[in-house]
């Protein structure tokens, strides 16, 4: 009796937790998740700029490539109309 007179080995039964404490644990996983959604936006922000500025190279080579080609095209006719023009005047 000695042992359980000093409240030292006195356990309190184990309740059920309270509706406050069942809702600050849902407010904290809820702020984990969230932390967590904010971390793979600012992510997925990183990402799509570095590939905005991969897409924009390629655009612009595609650009240049068109221009190119359609410089050389021209020419191409240029030269084969003069060729054809030549052979009427033989």
């Amino acid at each position: 009796m000695e042992g359980s007179s000093d409240g030292s080995s006195y356990n309190p039964p184990v309740k059920p937790p309270t509706e406050l404490e069942t809702l600050q644990k849902q407010h904290v996983e809820k702020t984990v998740k969230i932390q967590e959604l904010k971390k793979q936006i600012e992510e997925l922000k990183t990402k799509t700029v570095a590939k905005k500025g991969i897409m924009d190279e390629r655009k612009e080579a595609f650009n240049r490539l068109s221009e190119k080609y359609n410089s050389l095209r021209e020419e191409y006719n240029a030269l084969l109309s003069e060729g054809s023009l030549e052979h009427r005047l033989i």
